[in-house]
């Protein structure tokens, strides 16, 4: 057997055993991850509106950059934070909720373009800047806020529910702040603080007064 037929048997065998390797790696994957792999043979270019990546034991935040997802459900996993360039560009609506972030978390402007609602309950989260435009409805009960919530006057939509105290020396993100739905049941909220997460009062009425002339002769 001369050298060639050597060399390409030895590749033949090389390329085998790497491809048995990958095999086992992508079979104990799925046992471990089984939603994610589905979710791995679909074309990146299928439209979804809702996928579900929930309870799928993951513990490294997915790269779903290539895909074209509109809501996606990540809750119930062990994430501890987002990574928005590993996010679809397209996503509107985030699941978080029941996973594993604490401390800060912050959300830069641009991040997650056409994001409009984003779940962070039940979590260990202290506090959060949230400062994307496009976002209107912000979930952040049973975590462990105390005084850094910034963006609710962007928003439609605040829940801060049982939380452990919240207390705004300030008004966290100068505006108009026109919250429509704003939830604090369970949070201890200092009485002095109270205004400062209320929307300004409306303008006055504007009175008109007529006065009428006649021209007697």
């Amino acid at each position: 057997m001369n050298s060639t037929m050597t060399m390409e048997l030895n590749f033949r065998l090389y390329t085998r055993i790497t491809w048995i390797v990958c095999l086992f790696a992508c079979m104990s994957c799925a046992e471990q991850h089984p939603k994610l792999e589905r979710l791995y043979c679909v074309r990146p270019d299928s439209v979804m509106d809702y996928h579900d990546l929930s309870g799928d034991s993951l513990t490294e935040f997915p790269d779903l950059s290539r895909y074209v997802i509109r809501s996606l459900d990540l809750s119930h996993n062990r994430l501890d934070t987002i990574i928005p360039e590993r996010l679809p560009l397209t996503l509107e609506r985030l699941d978080l909720s029941h996973n594993r972030m604490e401390g800060e978390l912050e959300v830069k402007e641009g991040s997650m373009p056409v994001l409009r609602e984003l779940d962070l309950s039940y979590n260990k989260l202290e506090g959060i800047s949230v400062r994307e435009r496009s976002l209107r409805r912000l979930i952040l009960a049973h975590n462990n806020l105390y005084e850094r919530v910034e963006a609710y006057n962007l928003l439609d939509y605040l829940d801060v529910s049982y939380n452990e105290y919240l207390h705004l020396s300030k008004k966290p993100f100068p505006g108009k702040g026109e919250t429509d739905t704003f939830l604090v049941e369970g949070t201890q909220i200092k009485e002095e603080d109270i205004p400062l997460l209320l929307p300004p009062p409306p303008p006055p009425t504007l009175r008109c007064v007529f006065k009428f002339t006649t021209n007697e002769k």
